[in-house]
């Protein structure tokens, strides 16, 4: 492998790769890891360059735990494995693999100020929270908000993730806002999604009353969203307006509700609410997947999938799963 070109001390790794290796790194360390997930570790070094380069980052960050200054990167190590604190340390781990391993870039990272947020939703976790006014906010798995309320403004600070928010009358008619890095919502009365995308576009739904786009370019188009429409932005611009998907919401009740969904789409959704990686063979991307699956059993959901695709499911660890084409039997 010594002919691979591995990421420099401040090259990003992507994200999904960083938390491969991390739980990679974290198994390893395991009185449970055997001959077999070794065999399975190398070959997952082996697929692909970027996953060695994350594990020369992984490598390199663990050697620098005593660094950060914090708990949660101890936590990763010796905290019990279902813990909240096992799970933000190796959040923590991530951070630091995608950003170079240095504790100043994980200071500065949005993942390090996930978890440092007023409230944080861990995977598989969708809290609902009463917020100061008497309104409510309900945040998706892997979600973290802020509350900004004050004398003036009634704000939550999005984070990460997804949130749905119900709005509550105000004596003070204060202005109620969603703050992303790419600009806020104003609420008008209303019962709306946000959600964080990857690529930096804020996508937001409206259930009742209306919302406001506001791009943090002050030159950009501002959009009024009524009930029924959904909407994206980035900092520059506002994209059109939409028919709101009837089911956007249906995450709060504890649901995945889909029509006609491709394979890859829907497993990359219920990812979202289990740890580690769930992966979908490109031969059957394209299949098409519709109903209602409880995230509360996301196991229970892929086997509802073999029933209904002709798929079948790989487990090569409790973190890393994939979905295939199902074997001719004969």
């Amino acid at each position: 492998m010594s002919s691979l070109h591995f990421p420099g001390a401040t090259d990003p790794v992507a994200p999904a790769i960083a938390r491969q290796a991390v739980q990679w790194w974290i198994e390893l360390r395991s009185s449970e890891f055997d001959s077999a997930r070794r065999t399975l570790w190398e070959r997952w070094r082996a697929a692909d360059p970027a996953h060695e380069a994350a594990w020369q980052r992984i490598e390199s960050v663990g050697g620098r735990l005593a660094e950060i200054p914090s708990p949660l990167a101890r936590a990763a190590l010796t905290a019990a494995p279902e813990s909240m604190q096992r799970r933000r340390g190796m959040q923590l781990l991530t951070a630091l693999v995608v950003g170079g391993g240095g504790a100043l870039v994980a200071s500065q990272s949005t993942a390090w100020h996930a978890w440092n947020a007023d409230h944080v939703a861990a995977v598989g976790e969708r809290p609902a929270l009463a917020l100061p006014d008497g309104g409510r906010v309900v945040l998706n798995s892997g979600s973290a908000i802020n509350v900004r309320f004050d004398a003036e403004r009634r704000v939550l600070q999005l984070v990460r993730g997804e949130i749905l928010v119900q709005t509550a009358p105000d004596a003070r008619q204060r202005p109620f806002l969603v703050q992303t890095g790419a600009g806020s919502v104003r609420a008008i009365g209303t019962r709306f999604t946000v959600r964080l995308r990857d690529d930096a576009g804020v996508d937001v739904g409206v259930l009742q009353g209306a919302v406001e786009l506001r791009p943090v370019d002050a030159t950009a188009e501002l959009r009024v969203l009524q009930a029924g429409e959904a909407g994206r932005f980035t900092r520059t611009r506002t994209g059109d307006t939409t028919p709101l998907d009837a089911d956007a919401s249906a995450w709060a009740d504890g649901m995945l509700v889909v029509s006609h969904m491709r394979l890859d789409d829907f497993l990359a959704e219920l990812g979202r609410h289990r740890r580690g990686r769930l992966g979908c063979d490109p031969a059957i991307a394209g299949l098409q997947v519709s109903g209602a699956y409880p995230l509360a059993d996301t196991d229970r959901v892929l086997a509802a999938l073999t029933s209904a695709l002709p798929v079948e499911v790989h487990t090569y660890t409790r973190f890393w799963i994939s979905v295939k084409p199902r074997r001719a039997r004969g």
